[in-house]
């Protein structure tokens, strides 16, 4: 994925002074360009993606490394030999893993893939979320939402409206889709910036919560605070029940796939190669 490489070198050389960050409780690194972590509850541990380089590449060199929940290296290769994992969400005892274009199936107890999905037609698999019996699964380059459930996956959803969708978080009869944005361009900027999205469970109609916030990445619900997060410029954003958004933080650009349990914020720093964790009241 030269056009992500492009990008990530050239927000790199920018700054953004996290002025509105508070400090991370824990700050863990470094990790060859990490994009997503969620929290194990059977485990108590947190799974962290680690992509190993280029973002588009099958070349073998992700990861899935383990945390403690303060931040201690469990284990580095927990899972080795995937290609660029990113979002992760747990149905039952299985770990999934969008990897490219393929959905792994991980046993969560044991790290061990058994079995990984080929997905026909997807294109650049990206985020995952579960209610813990199904799951949903953007493609961020094909406008498509695919589900799994019973162990299969099909398309979902395809629509143009749908704008690149990166994050995704089910809640209840509704899914959040945090978009990129529409006309992407050479350098993966684009014309517009993304919108949160909602979209019915029961007839896939689209709604915009919140329209033009950022090249949205991750999506959590958090005490009771919706949180999305602009993977360009790092920003954090609290989305209020009449769709504004308010920046509640600023970190620096390359935050990617959010994740949150109990009271605590996962921050993975995708440029930067760290993972941080960070209290929310």
């Amino acid at each position: 994925m030269k056009l992500l490489i492009a990008l990530c070198l050239s927000v790199a050389v920018t700054s953004l002074t996290p002025s509105l960050a508070d400090p991370a409780d824990w700050t863990t690194g470094p990790f060859d360009m990490p994009e997503s972590a969620i929290y194990d509850p059977i485990h108590d541990r947190i799974v962290l993606s680690v992509m190993g380089g280029d973002p588009g590449a099958a070349d073998g060199d992700g990861t899935l490394a383990l945390l403690s929940p303060d931040g201690a290296v469990l284990d580095r290769a927990w899972v080795a030999g995937l290609d660029a994992p990113k979002g992760m969400a747990i149905v039952g005892t299985t770990l999934l893993v969008a990897d490219l274009t393929r959905l792994h199936e991980i046993d969560l107890a044991t790290g061990t893939v058994m079995r990984s999905l080929d997905l026909e037609g997807a294109v650049f698999l990206n985020d995952v979320t579960s209610d813990g019996t199904r799951a949903f699964v953007s493609d961020l380059m094909a406008n498509r939402i695919w589900l799994y459930t019973d162990g299969l996956a099909l398309p979902w959803l395809q629509n143009d409206r749908l704008a690149h969708p990166n994050g995704l978080l089910l809640e209840e009869d509704r899914l959040l889709v945090g978009s990129w944005g529409e006309g992407l361009r050479a350098d993966f900027s684009t014309e517009m910036p993304g919108a949160l999205l909602a979209v019915d469970l029961s007839d896939r109609e689209i709604t915009v919560l919140a329209d033009a916030v950022g090249n949205l990445d991750g999506i959590v619900r958090l005490n009771g605070a919706l949180l999305v997060n602009d993977w360009i410029t790092g920003a954090l954003f609290r989305i209020e029940a009449d769709g504004t958004a308010h920046v509640i933080a600023e970190h620096a650009p390359g935050l990617a796939d959010i994740g949150a349990y109990e009271d605590m914020l996962l921050l993975p720093a995708m440029l930067d190669g760290t993972l941080s964790a960070q209290t929310v009241p």
